[in-house]
Order: structure tokens, then sequence, then C-alpha cells
């Protein structure tokens, strides 16, 4: 563009941020992001948790229906092959099996994929008789975050009647 015979150049319209406004902005997000790991990561574990003492509920209430409809005792029995169990008897932390306690045939398998601690109050395989009864009354399983500082915990109590309830913490209160 001339101007009274100078030659006036205009000077284009740069927009974007200055270096200070983009490191501002990083340590914006590295704040946000070292207050949400945490809570993002007890959520996870809580969901894991979760997720176990639903399975092991639809399982031992599958388990009743079937005793009902074949007329014979069946049992639930720990499963023992994963890297993560322990050598305690009342540890179910790989899973669970149901099988016929005639026969052992096998008929579900339930396995846990996630290293979490699951623990039984007895080291037997618990009956479920031909009428559907679980157990006896105070037994009760144990699921919980191997991460003790995340302090997340599950208990799924037998009461009367084989009736399954759950509650947090380690406790049938």
């Amino acid at each position: 563009m001339q101007t009274l015979g100078f030659l006036f150049f205009q000077r284009p319209n740069l927009r974007g941020f200055s270096l200070v406004e983009l490191l501002a902005c990083l340590a914006i997000m590295a704040v946000t992001a070292a207050l949400a790991v945490p809570n993002w990561q007890r959520f996870q574990e809580r969901s894991r948790v979760e997720a176990t003492r639903d399975q092991l509920v639809n399982d031992l209430q599958s388990a009743r229906l079937r005793a009902m409809q074949r007329g014979e005792t069946l049992q639930l029995a720990r499963l023992r092959d994963c890297t993560w169990v322990t050598s305690a008897n009342n540890d179910w932390s790989c899973g669970w099996e149901l099988r016929v306690k005639s026969s052992q045939t096998v008929l579900q398998t339930s396995q846990n994929s996630t290293p979490l601690q699951v623990t039984f109050t007895k080291s037997d395989p618990i009956d479920i008789s031909q009428r559907g009864d679980l157990g006896t009354v105070g037994d009760r399983w144990v699921i919980k975050s191997r991460q003790i500082a995340l302090n997340i915990a599950n208990t799924l109590c037998l009461s009367s009647a084989s009736r399954l309830r759950w509650q947090s913490g380690e406790s049938c209160s």
C-alpha cells in the first residue's frame, strides 16, 4: 500500500499465545492432573472391588437356582491357579468354580482377572443344598484392594435363610 509516496507495510494480525501464557496454562494443567490422579485411581479400584462383589453375588444366586433345578447338592470352591493367590486355605483371590458335589463335575468357572484380595471365613468349599441353602449364618467373603493405602473393602455376608447382603468395610455388623 502506498501513501504519499511512502511505502507503508501493514503488519499482519498475528494471533497466538505468548510463552508466558503457555507456561501458565501448562502449570494449571499439571496442578489439576496432580489432584485428579489419586481420585481416579481410587475410583478405578473401587469399581474393581464392586465388580468382583457383584460377580460373586450373581454366581451364588445362580448356584442356588441351579441346585434347586437339578435337585442335587452343588459346591462352590476356590480356584488356585493365579499369580496373586496366597497359600492360605481361605484365599479366593483367583476366583471360584461351581461343581456337582457328588461327581466333581465343573458347571461354571469365574476367574478373577484383577489382583484383589478375596477371603472366605472357612477353608472348606461352600455347599449349596438341593433346597438352595447356602452355608451357615455368619459366613462371609471380604473383597478388598491389595493397595493398603486406598483402604477399599466390601463384605458379602450370609444371614439367616441364606440371604446375601453386602456392606462397605471388612465386617458384617
